[in-house]
């Protein structure tokens, strides 16, 4: 009896005839909820916020859809969970095709000798950067991505966990940055 009559809320609530302020109302309770969702998944502020409009207007236009089977917050956070998957996963496939494109304009490049000069200069730099960090990160950025080890290998090799050298690569990638 409970349930049913906590479906009934639900679905009054979020009904077909809301009037503008009640969607006004809806929306400001859950923008920080689903903004804060999306942006554990983006890690990107701006992206974040645009992702929670996009979601939330996909939760106004599905209205209909919510039958009242679980809870209202759950039912938004479903979605929102679904957007924000589907968001990262066509976003890794246009960074794919970028590489390629990249690759192939890079494959046109004409070689000078100013260039080549700016090219010996930048990996002089790297590698002096290189020499400031700490011996364990030194080592996986060398096996990665100069001896282009798969993190498999790494793994087999130095006999540390997976997790450890995705670690180990982002601290360094960090600290590399910090130094630029």
């Amino acid at each position: 009896m409970e349930i049913k009559a906590n479906q009934a809320i639900y679905l009054a609530r979020f009904d077909q005839s809301l009037s503008e302020q009640k969607v006004n109302e809806l929306y400001m309770e859950y923008k920080k909820k689903v903004y804060s969702l999306a942006l554990s998944y983006v890690k990107d502020i701006y992206l974040a916020e645009d992702l929670s409009h996009e979601i939330l207007l996909k939760c106004y236009l599905s209205r209909k859809q919510f039958n009242g089977d679980c809870s209202f917050h759950s039912w938004i956070y479903r979605i929102a969970i679904n957007h924000c998957i589907d968001f990262l996963r066509k976003r890794y496939h246009q960074r794919d095709l970028l590489r390629d494109d990249i690759e192939v304009f890079q494959a046109k490049e004409v070689c000078t000798p100013e260039s080549e000069l700016l090219s010996f200069y930048e990996k002089e730099e790297l590698r002096e950067k290189l020499r400031l960090l700490p011996a364990k990160y030194k080592e996986v950025i060398n096996l990665y991505y100069f001896k282009e080890h798969s993190l498999k290998e790494i793994e087999e090799q130095l006999n540390i966990n997976l997790s450890t050298i995705k670690t180990r690569l982002l601290r360094a990638k960090k600290m590399l940055r910090e130094m630029y």
